[in-house]
C-alpha cells in the first residue's frame, strides 16, 4: 500500500473464490508491536463503518492481522466543498454515542496528560470509545458514500467529543480550511456543540504541545501539522 507508516507489511490479498483481505504485519521484536495487538484486540467491539478482523496469527516471526478488504477511496476528501463530510460527520455522530468496551483501558488522559495542567483531567475524562486519529486518509469512502473508518491502534476511552475536536483540526491540515469553516462541521456533531469550550481549548492546546514535542523528539515533516494544530487551538483560545 502507498499509505501508512504503522506496519512493515500492509498488503491488499486476494485469495481464490474468496473476498479480498487486507493483511497488516509486524515483526515480533517490532517496537510498534503493541499498537497492532491493540488494533486487533478492539475491533470486536467497533462498530459497522470500521472492517472487521477475519483472522491473526503468528508465523515466521511475524504478527499478520487480516481484516475485511473494501472497495473504496484510498483516502477521504476534507476540502471545505467535499460531499464526503456530510458522511463522515453522520459516522462520527454515531461514533459519539458509542461506549468504550471495558476491556479497553488506555484514556484520553494517558495520550494528552502529560501536555496538560494536572488540574484538568477531569475535563478528558469519559467513557465513550474514541478512535483518536481521523485524519483523511484513515477515512475511506465507498459506493453510495458510505464511510469506512479505519486504523483503530490508537483507540481509547475519553469524553465523546474527542473525535469531533480532532476532526477539526484535520478539516484544517488535510483539507485546508479556515479554522472557522473547520468549526462549522464539528459543531454539526451535537456532542461536539455541547463540549465545553475549556475542555476543547484544553485538547486542542494539548494536541499542538504533543506535535512539537515529537518535532523535537526528532520526528520529521511535522511543520504543516503543528501550524493547522496552533491555528485550531488559538480558535479555541
Amino acid at each position: 500500500m502507498e499509505n501508512g507508516t504503522s506496519s512493515s507489511l500492509a498488503s491488499l490479498f486476494f485469495p481464490p473464490g474468496a473476498p479480498k483481505q487486507f493483511i497488516k504485519g509486524l515483526p515480533l521484536d517490532h517496537e510498534r508491536l503493541d499498537e497492532l495487538e491493540a488494533e486487533a484486540a478492539v475491533n470486536a467491539y467497533l462498530p459497522d463503518f470500521a472492517p472487521k478482523v477475519l483472522w491473526r496469527t503468528q508465523a515466521g516471526g511475524w504478527l499478520l492481522v487480516a481484516f475485511q478488504g473494501v472497495t473504496a477511496t484510498p483516502w477521504a476528501w476534507f476540502a471545505e466543498s467535499s460531499d464526503h463530510l456530510e458522511p463522515i460527520a453522520a459516522v462520527l455522530r454515531e461514533l459519539s454515542a458509542c461506549p468504550a468496551p471495558e476491556t479497553l483501558v488506555r484514556t484520553a488522559w494517558d495520550r494528552w496528560g502529560d501536555y496538560c495542567d494536572p488540574a484538568d483531567e477531569h475535563l478528558l475524562s469519559g467513557d465513550r470509545l474514541v478512535h483518536s486519529d481521523p485524519a483523511a486518509s484513515n477515512f475511506m469512502i465507498g459506493e453510495n458514500n458510505r464511510v469506512w473508518l479505519t486504523d483503530w491502534a490508537w483507540a481509547m476511552r475519553g469524553p465523546e467529543w474527542i473525535d469531533a475536536a480532532l476532526w477539526g483540526m484535520r478539516l484544517v491540515l488535510d483539507g485546508w480550511q479556515t479554522p472557522e469553516q473547520a468549526a462549522h462541521w464539528a459543531r454539526s456533531i451535537p456532542a461536539f456543540a455541547g463540549a465545553p469550550r475549556e475542555a476543547v481549548r484544553v485538547l486542542t492546546e494539548a494536541e499542538a504541545r504533543s506535535l512539537e514535542a515529537w518535532q523535537t523528539y526528532g520526528m520529521t515533516e511535522l511543520d504543516e501539522t503543528i501550524t493547522a494544530a496552533r491555528a485550531w487551538a488559538a480558535h479555541w483560545s
